[in-house]
């Protein structure tokens, strides 16, 4: 699968999903960095690339505004430890591999939201 990762994100996430064989394009340390929540959303939709993020103006893009989308991981941790997003990472990916391109995915310490 292809990801983006939003500058938000630990970028242990990032090379995790590399060392699984998915292609990861990371927005921190470049100049895609400064892109808005929409140029976020429109490139990794451009892209075919599932965005991870914890930012959750993201849902309300998706849901209210209404704008297209090639699927969304959204990360509400308590812990944030790099374990801790490597541990939920791993769950999501064995939970829905593929299927989680073109939904929206919340994931909690204890829950996962798919839609």
């Amino acid at each position: 699968m292809k990801f983006l990762l939003d500058a938000n994100v630990r970028y242990a996430i990032g090379t995790f999903l590399q060392s699984k064989g998915h292609e990861v394009r990371f927005l921190a340390g470049t100049s895609d960095r400064a892109l808005s929540d929409n140029e976020v959303l429109d490139l990794a939709h451009q892209q075919g690339r599932v965005l991870i993020t914890n930012d959750k103006d993201f849902g309300h893009l998706i849901f209210r505004q209404q704008l297209p989308h090639s699927g969304v991981i959204l990360f509400r941790l308590s812990d944030e430890s790099r374990e801790s997003y490597i541990s939920r990472s791993s769950a999501i990916l064995d939970m829905y591999g593929e299927r989680l391109q073109n939904h929206f995915v919340v994931v909690t310490d204890d829950h996962v939201r798919y839609r």
